[in-house]
């Protein structure tokens, strides 16, 4: 039931968002008794600011008044990922083209390693260390995260 509500509600908010700018990097749906809380994280095309989180709310919630998804009520929350949530995806990665990251692979055999993604693609990332310029399948990392 939550992945088909969750699909419903990704469908009907993901095309209006790309067209004012925003990328939909993850929705976290939760319901207690009949209130559902909608939690959005978005990377912007400008700075994800409070008051762009505030315009997406807006958006999205203009969007669910015209259904009868969430009727028995709902909060929506929109914000950025933050800076401590690891990036497994593609699209993760290319939103923090130029950060320096902990990089953690799939396979134990290969050490963890800190290094500044220089580019994504769909299925690769390229990083720059120390020693030069390196390009790692993203189906052999676990996980990465911004090194502060």
């Amino acid at each position: 039931m939550f992945e088909d509500i969750k699909q419903q509600f990704l469908d009907l908010i993901e095309k209006p968002l790309q067209q004012e700018g925003c990328d939909l990097v993850d929705i976290v749906l939760s319901r207690y008794r009949n209130n559902w809380t909608l939690r959005l994280f978005i990377f912007s095309d400008s700075v994800t600011t409070i008051d762009e989180c505030a315009r997406i709310s807006r958006i999205v919630r203009d969007i669910i008044e015209g259904t009868t998804l969430f009727e028995s009520g709902y909060t929506l929350e929109v914000s950025s990922p933050g800076l401590d949530r690891p990036l497994t995806t593609s699209r993760d990665f290319k939103h923090r083209v130029g950060e320096t990251v902990r990089i953690e692979f799939v396979d134990p055999q290969v050490k963890e390693g800190t290094a500044e993604i220089v580019s994504a693609t769909d299925r690769e990332v390229q990083f720059k260390n120390g020693t030069g310029v390196f390009t790692v399948g993203l189906a052999e990392i676990e996980k990465a995260t911004i090194v502060f």
